[in-house]
């Protein structure tokens, strides 16, 4: 019965407590995947394959590239927007992929003049 009362007392706070370690853990392994882009950074050519609607007003872009006769795909938040020439997310078109040489599934897609509609927290440019 002590049990039971103890979890209701502070139900919350435990919550709170693991939905805050998960957002923390998520953010170092975040950040020490682009410190590695950052270290051992090289460069490709990628394409965007997709645009997905994730929530109210969050999307994926998705990207594709090759290293060493390999394909990655990459995922990245961004804003709604389109290209210049009007194709939402600038689908099919082809962008500079940073990534790891050490780890090449670890990148990072510039996107040139639409950097401003990414919503993923880069912590190395």
């Amino acid at each position: 019965m002590k049990y039971l009362s103890f979890i209701k007392k502070y139900y919350g706070i435990v919550l709170l407590l693991i939905v805050l370690g998960i957002i923390v853990i998520g953010t170092i392994k975040q950040y020490y995947r682009q410190k590695e882009i950052a270290l051992y950074r090289q460069k490709t050519i990628g394409q965007v394959i997709d645009l997905e609607h994730d929530t109210k007003a969050n999307y994926s872009l998705e990207y594709s590239y090759v290293v060493d006769d390999v394909k990655y795909n990459g995922i990245v938040g961004v804003e709604f927007f389109k290209c210049s020439d009007g194709t939402k997310g600038c689908v099919g078109k082809k962008f500079y992929v940073y990534y790891s040489s050490k780890n090449p599934e670890y990148s990072r897609i510039y996107l040139g003049k639409y950097e401003k509609h990414k919503t993923t927290v880069e912590f190395f440019k």
